[in-house]
């Protein structure tokens, strides 16, 4: 079974001083694993942005380089993030748990039925369908 990465996790697979590092890093590794584009864009913002990191984002760009070498990486086609806009009203899903569901549905599309995060809770809502695994 192939699992889905989302940012939360590519950032943890970049950051070997962080307790979760070995977990997050044998995901990576796992065959078959899949992210989306705009997990990777997620992983640059944070890596690149957060001031406690203090990583420089040329280093934070060639870690997430090599994330997407050692990751099969999806990315939505527009009719598909036109459909998610239209049915995110009713789905209840608004502001930044946008993003999560922009993850689930390319997990959905890349035939993965397990989604592995650090935000449990934000998945929960947005892939109910889906079996959604915290790390």
């Amino acid at each position: 079974m192939k699992p889905f990465l989302d940012a939360s996790i590519l950032v943890e697979a970049c950051l070997a001083q962080s307790p979760k590092f070995t977990a997050a890093d044998a995901l990576v590794k796992t065959r078959g694993a899949v992210t989306s584009a705009h997990a990777l864009a997620e992983a640059y913002a944070t890596l690149s942005g957060d001031v406690q990191l203090k990583l420089n984002p040329h280093d934070a760009a060639q870690m997430v380089v090599d994330l997407a070498e050692a990751l099969h990486v999806h990315g939505l086609e527009a009719k598909p993030y036109v459909e998610l806009i239209r049915q995110a009203p009713a789905k209840g899903i608004r502001g930044g748990s946008f993003f999560d569901a922009i993850h689930a549905q390319s997990a959905r599309e890349t035939k993965c039925v397990e989604i592995h995060t650090l935000n449990v809770r934000h998945f929960k809502h947005v892939a109910p369908d889906l079996k959604v695994i915290g790390l």
